[in-house]
């Protein structure tokens, strides 16, 4: 038999978790971490291709 969509709700937000929000996540770390590898890989980029430069 099917179930209605009353009893499927139901069973819905009894197995979902009470806490589901990502808004008070703290990013800050992850930004400034991905903001200094791409600085690195920036640096490096420019280093190696100026080397490439100098040998041409």
């Amino acid at each position: 038999m099917a179930k209605d969509k009353d009893q499927i709700q139901a069973e819905q937000q009894e197995l979902a978790p009470e806490y589901d929000s990502h808004d008070d996540l703290d990013l800050r770390g992850t930004m400034i971490s991905v903001l200094t590898l791409g600085a690195i890989f920036v640096m490096l980029w420019f280093s190696i291709f100026i080397l490439f430069i100098e040998r041409i």
